[in-house]
């Protein structure tokens, strides 16, 4: 029986690396500013953003760790510059993101990402695919937080507008959602108004809402959780993934390293194995967290030295952390929120 099911695995995510090679790969250039004048041009990987016609590098910035964090704004507009400066084109935050300390907890840290990526865009706006999201359901809550976070980000114009973290089950009430005091009848006036030009959706709980919300809409992205501990329970790859890549829609992958909870255990895997695992998906992008330039500049590296896995490497990688993957699954209400975590989080 166990050959069975790793050969049904082996072929489907050979079927998935296949359709990850059709998507095709282009460098992008960026040359460095240093005090001596322009350093060599470095590449990181390019991918089709669905069929929106733009393009991302297969490794981006998702703006939490020390980007939304109070007190540290010297340092996140650091970190977005040198994001900047390395290829990065693709930023994610949302009106949510905003941390003290381990706390997300209180109204007053809404916003922080957004306020930091700002102190960059207002003057490199042109260099970033900038996406952020609301997590309002209704309709007036939406369109007060796009106008919240156009102030934040200093910009006009947001790539891709997102309703955040779809709850599971029974907890999200997609009728309410497409009803005339919902949600998505603020994203759809954004993007006829020209305000926002792409709209998707995010979650990490659970596929299958998610799925209901891609079948009854044609949104432009998904940003969905996966990692390699993603197969042991209620998988976004096998329910969610699939039918994304059939509607050509820009695919983020986040909790790459499950809020670096995947190297504990004695090490179960490295960073090159966890990003190179799903960037071996057919996705046009990861996010990641970042808690300092050190980390920022290590995966980059792994990034422009990617080169895809095969199905059997992915087997051994999911087979890695199949003893932990309770633990992995936190966000999916397998195991209690860490009560402390560092930068590779998102």
């Amino acid at each position: 029986m166990k050959i069975y099911h790793d050969n049904t695995r082996r072929e489907f995510l050979r079927k998935l690396i296949v359709g990850t090679s059709m998507m095709g790969v282009a460098p992008v250039l960026s040359s460095l500013q240093s005090c001596g004048g322009t350093t060599p041009a470095l590449k990181i990987p390019q991918r089709p953003f669905g069929k929106t016609g733009e393009t991302v590098g297969i490794y981006s910035l998702g703006a939490q760790a020390t980007v939304e964090q109070v007190g540290m704004k010297e340092q996140a507009i650091e970190i977005v510059n040198r994001c900047l400066d390395l290829g990065i084109n693709y930023i994610d935050t949302s009106a949510w993101y905003g941390m003290d300390g381990n706390s997300s907890e209180g109204d007053h840290l809404r916003g922080t990402s957004e306020r930091y990526v700002g102190e960059v865009m207002k003057t490199r706006r042109s260099e970033v695919f900038l996406a952020t999201k609301t997590h309002d359901r209704s309709y007036d809550g939406a369109m007060r937080h796009l106008e919240s976070s156009l102030e934040n980000l200093q910009t006009d114009v947001i790539d891709l507008w997102q309703i955040h973290n779809i709850k599971p089950g029974g907890d999200e009430d997609i009728d309410y959602i497409f009803s005339d005091e919902g949600c998505m009848k603020a994203l759809i006036k954004a993007q006829e108004e020209k305000t926002v030009r792409f709209l998707g959706i995010s979650g990490h709980a659970d596929p299958d809402p998610m799925k209901k919300l891609v079948d009854r809409y044609p949104f432009d992205a998904v940003l969905m959780a996966l990692n390699a501990a993603d197969k042991h329970y209620n998988s976004y790859i096998e329910k969610l993934l699939p039918t994304a890549v059939e509607k050509e829609m820009g695919i983020i992958g986040m909790k790459i390293p499950a809020r670096d909870r995947i190297f504990g255990h004695g090490g179960i895997l490295t960073m090159k194995e966890a990003m190179s695992y799903t960037m071996s998906l057919p996705i046009s992008t990861i996010i990641v967290g970042i808690d300092n330039l050190t980390e920022l500049e290590e995966n980059i590296q792994i990034a422009q030295e990617f080169e895809s896995l095969t199905a059997d490497e992915m087997l051994t990688i999911e087979e890695k952390v199949q003893p932990h993957h309770e633990h992995l699954l936190f966000y999916k209400g397998l195991s209690d929120w860490p009560e402390e975590w560092s930068g590779n989080n998102v």
